[in-house]
């Protein structure tokens, strides 16, 4: 029992970090983003026209706040990691974050924005 208590501890407070990147992307809130972001976080995106990474939190950051409104979109929890899925207006996926968190900062993003790949993910119905 106690061991599941602390699980539950440990992905609430994944999600408030998560939650608190998201805001601060949403509303292009630099300091913040750079506040739970760790300082050699690696972001990844998928896209159909090959894979791309960004290294440390300033690049990723900037990146983040230019692309704000793709952090709207749905929590999701992906292979136990916390995650964001969005969809088109007919219901096809957009994309899909994934966040790994450590000690209360984001270490690493993984995006997928390719619709093929998308295309073949086992993805719930939208919300």
């Amino acid at each position: 029992m106690v061991r599941l208590i602390r699980l539950k501890k440990l992905v609430s407070a994944r999600r408030e970090v998560v939650q608190a990147f998201l805001a601060a992307a949403r509303d292009g809130r630099f300091d913040q983003l750079l506040q739970v972001l760790h300082p050699e976080v690696k972001f990844t995106v998928h896209a159909a026209n090959g894979s791309f990474v960004t290294l440390g939190a300033t690049e990723v950051a900037t990146r983040a706040r230019v692309a704000g409104s793709a952090a709207r979109g749905h929590a999701a929890f992906v292979n136990g990691r916390p995650g964001v899925i969005s969809w088109s207006a007919d219901g096809t996926p957009l994309s899909l974050l994934v966040f790994t968190v450590a000690e209360g900062h984001i270490t690493e993003i993984t995006a997928v924005v390719d619709p093929a790949e998308l295309a073949l993910m086992d993805l719930p119905d939208p919300v």
